[in-house]
């Protein structure tokens, strides 16, 4: 091959942040989109921010010892990456583009799993509503004498919301504590 060929074949990563000792590049943001880990839609910019909060929370996990996730779990989560991925010759090419084998990308959709479950275990229960509290949020959505359908849907709200700031806070704990640079514009 000769020398230009092999320059232009080269494939160069760019450094998008650093957390903790943890170096991301733009190659861990396409993985996590093709992995699931983020959504594939939206700006480069919320790509990169969800996955420094995803390093984040992958650090907490870590330093807890949340266990393995069991191997089915491993594999239906990563059969979806898969299917999204246009089928296993597409994913498998997918992920030879960044520099990712199949044992690398189980790894890191087990960790995925084990985010999860740590940010259910803690955070679900934690953000459950009274009945007095679920009542009062349908009266404010116009409920008089809320229905099941209401009170359920009422609950969910409250739920949602109250786990999103949980989880907010949390993250913002991790990340005051643990040293984020991110690198120049997307």
């Amino acid at each position: 091959m000769p020398d230009a060929a092999r320059a232009q074949a080269i494939l160069i990563d760019r450094l998008v942040a650093t957390v903790g000792d943890q170096a991301l590049t733009w190659r861990d943001v396409e993985a996590a989109r093709l992995l699931g880990s983020v959504a594939a839609a939206g700006t480069p910019q919320e790509a990169i921010d969800r996955v420094i909060t995803r390093e984040l929370m992958h650090i907490e996990v870590t330093r807890l010892a949340v266990a393995v996730p069991i191997a089915a779990a491993v594999d239906e989560r990563f059969d979806r990456a898969r299917q999204r991925a246009g089928g296993a010759a597409a994913l498998a090419r997918a992920l030879e583009t960044i520099g990712l084998t199949e044992a690398r990308a189980r790894d890191w959709v087990a960790d995925d799993i084990r985010i999860d479950i740590y940010v259910d275990q803690r955070f679900t229960a934690a953000a459950q509503p009274t009945d007095a509290e679920v009542a009062q949020e349908a009266a404010s959505q116009g409920a008089v004498a809320p229905t099941p359908d209401q009170r359920e849907a009422a609950r969910r709200r409250l739920v949602q919301t109250r786990r999103a700031a949980l989880i907010a806070d949390w993250i913002a704990g991790i990340r005051a504590r643990t040293s984020v640079q991110v690198a120049g514009g997307a």
